[in-house]
């Protein structure tokens, strides 16, 4: 029999992307179809004084916060309204729904609404979240999360270090940058809503529709469309309740589409953070003693903020094994768009300052970069940053040694171009959501009469392959051809809530509850009951280590080790990726070729938030406006990637897999600024790295060099 796990596999999807027959939520449409337009906040802080639509024509339709039962978006602070009414909190919230025949006319119409504004002082950053003499955004306190952690004797430990090395560093927020815009679908069917949306939770979409609108849950029927990328920035509230609240009150089709601009200027991005690192070395090159502060930028409701604080603490330190740790972090509310879950969740910001630190510490100490890495590597029994075991698989050495092996890196001592620069890094990234987070999901199976399978699966896969990799696995479990298996994913009618896609979770944990839907449909064969539904439960692993906090630390990480080699030019600082090596230690693979992809990905997505993506804000108002002036990466800007992957197997895990999507994103920032600074003289602590810092490195050494 053929086996499907292990075995390269394009997308079972691909060709309907390819061909234009997958339907993304933004194709559906019916007619007597509304399509909606939202008018937006001119401001960034004050109230609504007046909304005036005397203006609008008499076939356009006005919804506002009143329109709704409760108007409150149900997530995890609760602290966020679906329209905004007694006060404006950041630039471009939305402040009513308009609905016209058609997206342009109701456009035309949202720009006839008259809005009086109250203006109050601007929060524009976390100095000004800190000053006692402007507002607070919620409650008594611009300060949403804080923690401070301390383990061993962190003065003494740098009293005996040979070497210490600190530095400030600070990382821009990074939109998203997917390729499908935000949209959803809905329409009422036998008095029930029916919702396309593309998202990352169906049930958590389900659960924000009826308490909006007053529903029970089998009133609502929530169904993920293809998804054209989420990277974090679709689990959440994007647009559902709009066409859903529009729909149900009209009995007519609701759709809305962002505009492009919408979607850079009003939703999620990756918290922007300052952090400060101070770390001690010994003359061998051991880590003696990590002290690491930093602050976040959350912006103005809390979203999944205080969930990004603690990931992005409990990975500051890094994948080493350090005896003495001080970390005190917090997170602060600001006048602008709602930082939420990106891909690495808060572990690419800590990676780019405490990565960078290290290789200074490696140049300083004349150590080999890897070398001193794989000396403080986290293994299989160490103890982590926050006294988290690592009792699951760990490969972090053997990731580093698969970069050491590679090409790239064996050439880099036969290099004579002084402009060309070596670097590497280490990172890791937790799976799961974290301690006393339930973490479960169900999987069914049901044997059809054509003598294939159903399966059945509440994740949304959001272009990460989940689908295809469930598939394969479902077919070596029930030793059949994966043209057999059928996979029904994200249906809140079909399918169990099997929680979020995100975390790099969805593989483990539905595979999992795949596993033990198998022998369940099994022993049901055997007792002559395979025409019913077998279904099958698991669970994500806790931490055995209790903070007493709620999220971290996590049970399981997957690790990467990722170098680069690039060239900086002398006359304009500009820099050149040439060659990027990546392996990465997840567990058994089930499809090679889905994470060649996923690491490629997310290598390119780290580019950008390295050399070039910054959202940045004046008074709140977001100075990039598209894709013309906020520069991503193209494929002419990224290099040849290896990438490498470490035969490893996680006993926890279904068939030995752990997760990977979201590790790719972590390392290669602190390896680009790395061989940056070897090509240039460059100490740069800032992303999006600077070419005119570049030049003024480069300028300084060649002086240097002629004097």
């Amino acid at each position: 029999m053929r086996q499907y796990v292990g075995e390269k596999r394009g997308r079972l999807e691909g060709m309907d992307k390819a061909t234009g027959r997958a339907l993304y939520a933004g194709d559906y449409r019916m007619e007597n179809m509304l399509e909606l337009a939202l008018v937006r906040s001119e401001i960034s802080h004050g109230s609504v004084h007046t909304l005036d639509v005397s203006a609008l024509p008499e076939d356009v339709l006005v919804f506002t916060g009143k329109d709704f039962a409760e108007n409150v978006v149900a997530d995890i602070f609760c602290d966020t309204p679906v329209l905004a009414y007694d006060r404006i909190r950041f630039r471009g919230e939305p402040i009513a729904i308009i609905a016209a025949d058609t997206r342009e006319k109701a456009k035309e119409a949202a720009k006839l609404v008259k809005v009086e504004y109250e203006c109050l002082p601007i929060v524009r950053n976390t100095e000004d979240a800190k000053d006692p003499a402007l507002p607070v955004l919620h409650g008594d306190s611009n300060l949403l999360a804080d923690f401070f952690h301390e383990k061993g004797d962190v003065e003494k430990a740098f009293e005996e270090s040979y070497l210490i090395v600190e530095d400030d560093f600070e990382t821009p927020a990074q939109d998203h940058g997917y390729m499908e815009p935000d949209a959803c679908f809905a329409y009422v069917e036998d008095d029930r809503l029916m919702v396309y949306t593309a998202s990352q939770n169906v049930f958590a979409d389900r659960l924000m529709i009826c308490r909006a609108l007053g529903l029970a849950p089998e009133q609502v029927r929530v169904r993920a469309a293809f998804v054209g990328g989420g990277f974090g920035g679709k689990d959440g509230h994007t647009c559902q309740i709009y066409p859903s609240l529009v729909s149900w009150l009209t009995k007519r089709p609701a759709k809305v589409v962002f505009d492009r601009e919408e979607v850079l200027a009003c939703t999620y991005k990756r918290h922007g953070i300052k952090t400060h690192v101070k770390m001690g070395f010994s003359k061998e090159g051991k880590i003696l003693a990590f002290d690491g502060s930093a602050i976040l930028d959350t912006g103005a409701y809390a979203g999944y903020g205080a969930s990004v604080h603690g990931l992005f603490t409990e990975h500051f330190p890094g994948p080493y094994e350090i005896p003495n740790v001080r970390l005190k972090t917090e997170t602060y509310y600001t006048n602008k768009p709602i930082a939420h879950a990106m891909r690495g969740f808060g572990a690419p910001q800590g990676a780019f300052a405490t990565e960078s630190i290290i290789s200074r510490a490696v140049a300083q100490l004349g150590l080999d970069p890897i070398g001193m890495r794989l000396d403080n590597a986290l293994v299989q029994g160490s103890v982590g940053a926050l006294g988290q075991p690592m009792d699951h698989c760990v490969g972090l050495r053997e990731a580093l040694k698969l970069v050491q092996e590679s090409d790239l890196w064996k050439e880099r001592e036969s290099n004579t171009d002084p402009y060309v620069g070596y670097g590497v890094a280490g990172g890791f990234l937790s799976c799961g959501l974290g301690q006393k987070i339930p973490d479960n999901a169900k999987v069914s199976v049901r044997e059809r009469e054509d003598g294939g399978f159903d399966i059945g699966c509440g994740l949304v896969d959001i272009g990460q392959g989940s689908t295809t990799a469930l598939a394969a696995m479902a077919a070596d479990l029930l030793e059949t051809d994966i043209e057999n298996i059928h996979m029904i994913m994200a249906d809140t009618d079909k399918t169990e809530d099997c929680g979020c896609t995100a975390a790099s979770r969805s593989v483990f944990i539905a595979g999992n509850a795949l596993m033990a839907a198998v022998k369940q449909y099994k022993k049901m064969k055997e007792a002559g009951l395979s025409s019913d539904i077998a279904m099958g439960e698991a669970a994500f692993p806790e931490s055995s280590k209790d903070l007493g906090r709620i999220g971290f630390p996590h049970a399981m990480y997957t690790f990467v080790a990722q170098a680069v080699k690039l060239r900086v030019d002398p006359i304009t600082g500009s820099i050149s990726l040439l060659d990027i090596a990546a392996a990465t230690e997840c567990g058994k693979v089930i499809n090679p070729l889905g994470l060649a992809g996923q690491i490629q990905g997310g290598i390119g997505m780290s580019i950008g938030f390295c050399l070039g993506e910054d959202c940045t804000w004046k008074d709140g108002q977001l100075i990039h406006k598209n894709f013309a002036t906020y520069l991503m990466p193209t494929a002419l800007d990224v290099p040849n990637i290896a990438s490498y992957h470490v035969d490893a197997y996680e006993a926890s895990g279904p068939m030995g897999v752990k997760g990977a999507a979201e590790v790719s994103t972590v390392s290669i920032a602190p390896a680009i600024n790395e061989a940056v600074r070897q090509a240039s003289g460059a100490i740069l602590t800032k992303l999006p790295l600077s070419p005119e810092e570049i030049l003024k490195a480069l300028e300084a050494r060649e002086e240097c060099v002629g004097g």
